[in-house]
């Protein structure tokens, strides 16, 4: 009789590719890849996974979030949007198209 540990994983339940290939698509509709990165590392998803589900996550698609959580401010000064999205993980690269140039994070 096999384990629960090998069952689990015959049936797909111990997939860390998959786990962070979901992570981070869901994740990346409020969080940048830094902080999506770090809450991987710290479920022991390893490095080269969390690079890899990272990558499928285009750079349109973190600026597209990036300028919808910016629209949620309302009318905030540039500069503390900047600090928040830079602090939910997105790059100044991300933070500074996202703002349309306004701001230099």
């Amino acid at each position: 009789m096999e384990d629960a540990l090998a069952r689990a994983r015959r049936l797909g339940y111990l997939d860390d590719a998959a786990f962070a290939r979901v992570v981070a698509t869901r994740r990346s509709q409020t969080h940048g890849p830094a902080v999506i990165a770090a809450e991987l590392t710290s479920k022991g998803v390893g490095r080269d996974l969390v690079r890899e589900a990272l990558g499928e996550v285009s750079r349109e698609h973190l600026v597209a979030a990036a300028r919808r959580l910016a629209g949620r401010a309302g009318g905030a000064d540039p500069r503390r949007v900047a600090g928040r999205l830079l602090r939910r993980g997105f790059s100044s690269d991300v933070v500074r198209e996202a703002l349309d140039g306004d701001v230099d994070p």
